[in-house]
C-alpha cells in the first residue's frame, strides 16, 4: 500500500515550531517511503479562524521545502482540502447520521445550563463536563418532535461506559484504557459544522491517509477515534504521536519564549534550512549522530521508529550553534548579499566590506552578530596615507 501522509493545520496564526515539526514528520516518512503528502487546512473552529493565516501556512510550507502533493492551492483527486468547503458538502452530517443509525452516535438537545451543571471540578481547579447521556434514552418521536421544532442540537458519540478499548501506537505500542474514561464527545457542533475530532477521522479515512503524526497530547482522544473507525468498519491507519517540546526550564514551549514560531526564527535570522534541521532533531536522530543534514538527507535518513517518547528539549543555544553552521557553508556571493549591508548600517566609510565580510563569516552564528564584531572599525580613526611612507627609504 502507497503510503500517504498528511498536515492538517487550523489557520489561527503562525506555525508553531511543534506543528512544523508535525509537518516535517509527516513529510520525511511519505517522501522516504516514497509517497504522498497531502496538505489539509482545518478551518472548523470559527472562533480561532485568523484572517490570512491560510496564507502563512501556504508561505511557511513553502520557505521550510515542504513541498505537497496534494493540497487546496495544487488540487487533487480526493478534494477539496479545506475543511469548511467540505462541510458544505455535507460530508460530516452524512457520516455523523450513518452513525445514529448505527446506534454509535445520537442527538444532544440538553441547553447550556444543563451541560453546565455537570461540570466537575478536579483537585488542581481544572474543570471537566462528563456527559451523563441524558439523551440517549429519548424515544424517535422525541428526537423527530425536536428537530421539527428547530431545537439546537449536537450530535454525540455513544461510547460504552464498561470494557476497556485498546488502540496500537507505532511508538508507545499497545495503550488500554477503560471505557468508564471516554466520554460521549460532540461529533457534530450545534452551528452545524464537525469537531477537529470527528472531521479528522472522516477526512483521513476519505483521503486514504495510512499514517497520522501528531502530538502527544493527542494520546487521551486515540480509543474515541479508534471507536470510530471500527463503528465505521474503516482500517485504522498507524499512529505516530511525538514528544512534547519544552523549553530549557522543562516548560512547554510557549510563545512568551520568543522563538516559539518558524517566522520568529526567520525574524530572527536564522536560514530556514538551520530551522528545519534543528526542528527535524527535536526527539528524533539518525544512526549516525549526524546533526548538521540537509533536507535530501533527511529525507534519506529518516526513520519514525527513531522517534524518542521522552521530552524534547528547545536548545536554543545549539539552535546557534547550527545557524553558524550553515552560515559556513554558504557560498561567498550568497553570505555577502547579506552581510554587506549589515556592514554598511555599521560601518558608514569607504572600506572593502567583502574583505571584512570574509573574515567575520567563520566567527558569527546570526547576521545580526555582525555590529557588535566590527564597530571598533567605525570608531578607528583614518590616517593619512602618506603616514606609511619612510621617508629615508625614498
Amino acid at each position: 500500500m502507497k503510503i500517504r501522509t498528511r498536515y492538517a493545520p487550523s489557520p489561527t496564526g503562525r506555525m508553531h515550531v511543534g506543528n512544523l515539526r508535525t509537518a516535517l514528520y509527516a513529510f520525511l516518512i511519505a517522501r522516504h517511503g516514497g509517497g504522498d503528502f497531502i496538505l489539509r487546512i482545518e478551518d472548523t473552529d470559527q472562533e480561532r479562524f485568523v484572517e490570512g493565516a491560510t496564507e502563512i501556512i501556504y508561505q511557511t510550507m513553502k520557505d521550510a521545502g515542504l513541498s505537497h502533493d496534494e493540497g487546496p492551492d495544487v488540487g487533487g483527486p480526493v478534494g477539496p482540502y479545506v475543511q469548511s468547503e467540505r462541510q458544505k458538502k455535507g460530508i460530516y452530517l452524512q457520516y455523523a447520521k450513518e452513525l445514529i443509525d448505527k446506534k454509535e452516535a445520537y442527538y444532544c438537545f440538553c441547553s447550556q445550563e444543563r451541560l453546565a451543571a455537570l461540570k466537575t471540578t478536579l483537585q488542581d481547579g481544572k474543570e471537566i463536563h462528563v456527559y451523563d447521556k441524558h439523551c440517549l434514552s429519548l424515544t424517535q418521536e422525541e428526537i423527530e418532535e425536536n428537530l421539527k421544532a428547530g431545537k439546537p442540537y449536537v450530535i454525540r458519540q455513544n461510547n460504552p461506559r464498561t470494557g476497556q478499548t485498546t488502540f496500537h501506537d507505532e511508538l508507545y505500542g499497545d495503550v488500554t484504557v477503560d471505557n468508564s474514561e471516554l466520554d460521549d464527545m460532540i461529533l457534530m457542533k450545534s452551528d452545524g459544522y464537525p469537531t477537529y475530532n470527528f472531521a479528522n477521522v472522516v477526512d483521513d479515512h476519505l483521503m486514504g491517509i495510512t499514517h497520522v503524526v501528531r502530538g502527544n497530547e493527542y494520546i487521551s482522544s486515540s480509543p474515541k477515534y479508534n471507536r470510530l473507525y471500527e463503528a465505521f468498519g474503516w482500517e485504522i491507519p498507524k499512529y505516530i504521536h511525538c514528544p512534547l517540546i519544552t523549553d530549557e526550564e522543562h516548560h512547554k514551549l510557549s510563545k512568551r519564549s520568543g522563538h516559539s514560531s518558524f517566522e520568529d526564527l526567520v525574524e530572527q535570522g536564522f536560514l530556514p534550512e538551520c530551522i528545519v534541521n534543528f526542528v527535524a532533531l527535536l526527539g528524533w536522530s539518525p544512526d549516525n549522530n549526524e546533526e548538521v543534514l540537509s533536507l535530501a538527507e533527511l529525507i534519506r535518513e529518516f526513520d519514525y521508529h527513531r522517534i524518542s517518547k521522552s521530552p524534547a528539549v528547545f536548545d536554543y543555544t545549539k539552535l546557534r550553534w547550527m545557524n553558524g553552521e550553515y552560515l559556513k557553508r554558504l557560498s561567498d556571493e550568497v553570505f555577502n548579499r547579506k552581510a554587506i549591508p549589515v556592514l554598511q548600517d555599521t560601518i558608514h566609510k569607504e572600506m572593502d566590506f567583502e574583505k571584512i565580510a570574509a573574515m567575520v563569516k567563520t566567527r558569527i552564528e546570526l547576521f545580526s552578530d555582525i555590529p557588535a564584531m566590527v564597530d571598533f572599525l567605525e570608531k578607528m580613526p583614518e590616517y593619512e596615507t602618506s603616514l606609511y611612507c619612510h621617508k629615508k627609504m625614498k
